[in-house]
């Protein structure tokens, strides 16, 4: 009576092994859904709106000279006496709390506008009527003022009381040059220093379009900002100027930043820019603070402000005001980096799916371990063992890894993808399961997509890190084998010639490959070594020498192959004919290089060709970037990107093919 035993293909659809593989997938879908609730690109506290419909409360100045600490800002749906103050981890009652506006200080604000050609009429238009919640008697300002930016920067209207006299000044404001942005701003702080100890001024740019290069730089500007000791306020598009260098600006000198998609919304961010400004507040209270660095925190229903300030000094701005980070040196300091918290996400959810399968495992009895103790007392004999269920090393030696490989490749072989790999692998002569192959690519693409997604907040950019981490080993893998392959045919005349000269000097065929797979290198001497050892093992000399060459997909090896069977079947001088068939291959080889030397002109033309388009726009994406961003925008400019890559896909694929003579 025959007993049959499981074979290693089969074990894989026992229920036991069913219900892991559910369990491991509704671990990993569990987790995922876990970190999906962590959101993806969060909104920036500046260039995103604030959807908190409750009160809210900023602080952009804190002045501790003089004995007392003057606490500025803007609060929104509340009152300044609402406020709650915390000064050093200590709830203190303010001496004074109101709005600037009800304490007789005056609001100035000077408007730097616009207006470059680059922009538009319609958003300029749409600009300037923009600036209505800001005219003067409107509420939140009392002088207002307007400078233009375009060509140069022109002061179309100095700090008025009178709304109609900035009205009448709009008028003549159109699209003109380029943007002198910086220089406007400088203007613009420079009319506002003079304002007065009662005085609230703010710098306000609406539309800033990509600057010019004599403006008189963002260093000048900044200076004036801070000299005047003025707000700057910034409403900008999102295919504007440089928006992480304005974004700088406003931290390092008080005020806020806001990004509209389009013109339509500039109105919008005025007037919430308006509502802003009629808040400003001012609380004061005696010096409480107990160090160096004293953190200070304004409280209003769920809105809380923070910031840290140094007694005796003044400081202003987000980059000034930061709150304390306590740090007990660089470990600490990486603990409380945003990166790392990510990184603790991660690791989170591989611990859970680790545990997980831990216990699932632990409650689920494996009966597998009593078979594979078994299978070496069953009788081999008589039964097909298949080469990919053999026992083998395996890369995978963490059983969580090595359970997951396993799931991997039998999730591969119902969708038939194992064959072809292990084809690849075996013809690269890489030491790796297709299954480990696979699912090694796979966590490391798994693995990109959530860091690079979470470090950038671009989703796009996370698919397109996980797409080169598949795309890579492949590449990679087809170059060896090409490399393997090439390295073999050009070592096909040598071992014909050595194994005919093994058969001169009395040796078998059989014998003769043996001598020579000891002689010549890799890649010939393995494989030749690989068919030694088959002819011993009962297969038979010429369907060895045949698997040779259908794994190395080498015609040459296959003609040399039918000449030695045919030269068995009918007899004949074997060695006379190893070296013909080798004296025909190197003429071959050599028309083959004189036919790449003669193509050679035509292929570097095909490659400079193909690569000129994408290094020319490099080029001029470093020389001018606003002429070649306008290529880079949705709609007609993708669409011409695209029409353009196929164009040179095609022209690149002629050119090769025109190129290339098969030998």
């Amino acid at each position: 009576m025959t007993r049959t035993t499981p074979r290693r293909g089969s074990r894989s659809h026992s229920p036991v092994r069913r219900a892991r593989s559910r369990a491991f997938l509704l671990a990993l879908a569990a987790v995922g859904f876990l970190i999906g609730l962590f959101p993806f690109s969060p909104a920036s506290a500046q260039d995103a709106k604030d959807t908190n419909t409750g009160p809210t409360v900023a602080i952009n100045r804190v002045d501790a000279t003089g004995g007392k600490v003057r606490v500025g800002g803007w609060v929104t749906g509340g009152a300044p006496s609402d406020l709650r103050l915390t000064v050093g981890g200590k709830s203190v009652t303010p001496e004074s709390a109101s709005l600037n506006s009800a304490a007789g200080r005056s609001s100035d604000v000077m408007v730097v506008l616009d207006n470059a050609t680059a922009l538009g009429n319609a958003t300029v238009q749409l600009s300037k009527k923009a600036l209505e919640p800001l005219m003067p008697g409107a509420g939140s300002v009392n002088n207002l003022g307007v400078i233009s930016v375009g060509h140069a920067p022109t002061v179309e209207q100095g700090l008025t009381d009178s709304a109609d006299a900035v009205r009448r000044s709009l008028i003549g404001v159109i699209p003109d040059g380029t943007s002198q942005t910086w220089a406007g701003v400088r203007r613009a702080a420079e009319m506002l220093e003079d304002g007065g100890p009662n005085s609230d001024g703010a710098v306000v740019l609406i539309a800033a379009s990509p600057m010019g290069t004599s403006d008189g730089g963002v260093a000048a500007a900044t200076s004036a900002l801070q000299r005047a000791g003025v707000e700057f306020h910034v409403i900008g598009l999102e295919a504007g100027a440089d928006l992480g260098e304005l974004s700088q600006v406003v931290a390092d000198t008080g005020g806020t930043f806001r990004v509209v998609a389009n013109d339509e919304e500039i109105a919008g961010a005025v007037t919430d820019l308006s509502t802003l400004i009629s808040g400003r507040f001012t609380v004061t209270t005696s010096d409480a603070s107990t160090g160096k660095l004293t953190p200070l925190t304004l409280t209003l229903g769920k809105s809380k402000a923070e910031v840290a300030f140094v007694p005796g000094a003044l400081r202003t701005g987000a980059t000034a005001l930061a709150p304390a980070v306590a740090t007990g040196g660089g470990i600490s300091g990486l603990f409380a980096s945003p990166i790392f918290k990510w990184l603790a996400v991660l690791l989170i959810a591989g611990a859970a799916v680790t545990l997980f399968w831990t216990v699932v495992s632990l409650a689920l009895p494996d009966e597998t371990n009593l078979v594979e103790r078994l299978e070496v007392y069953e009788d081999p004999y008589g039964e097909k063992v298949d080469r990919f269920e053999m026992p083998d090393e395996s890369h995978a030696t963490v059983p969580i890894i090595r359970k997951a490989v396993e799931l991997t490749g039998d999730i591969a072989n119902k969708r038939g993808l194992t064959e072809r790999l292990e084809f690849k692998l075996e013809q690269a002569n890489v030491p790796l399961r297709a299954a480990e192959g696979m699912f090694f690519a796979g966590a490391s693409s798994l693995v990109l997509l959530l860091v690079v997604t979470f470090l950038t907040r671009n989703i796009l950019t996370g698919i397109l890190f996980a797409a080169l981490a598949i795309a890579v080993p492949k590449v990679m893998l087809d170059m060896r084998v090409k490399r393997r392959k090439k390295a073999f045919v050009a070592q096909l005349p040598d071992m014909l010639t050595l194994l005919a000269g093994t058969l001169r000097a009395g040796y078998s065929i059989s014998q003769g490959f043996e001598s020579v797979s000891k002689e010549i290198p890799d890649p010939m001497g393995r494989e030749l070594r690989r068919v030694v050892s088959e002819a011993r093992l009962g297969r038979s000399l010429e369907e060895a020498l045949e698997s040779v060459a259908e794994r190395m997909e080498s015609d040459d090896f296959a003609w040399a192959v039918m000449a030695i069977r045919i030269q068995r079947e009918v007899g004949g001088n074997l060695a006379e004919l190893l070296l013909t068939v080798a004296e025909t291959m190197t003429q071959r080889e050599r028309l083959r290089r004189d036919v790449l030397t003669l193509t050679a002109e035509g292929r570097i033309s095909a490659i400079i060709i193909g690569f000129l388009p994408p290094a020319l726009a490099a080029v001029m994406y470093v020389m001018n970037p606003t002429y070649i961003k306008t290529l880079f925008s949705p709609g007609l400019g993708y669409m011409l990107i695209g029409l353009a890559m196929l164009a040179m896909g095609i022209g690149f694929a002629w050119m090769k093919k025109t190129v290339t003579i098969e030998v």
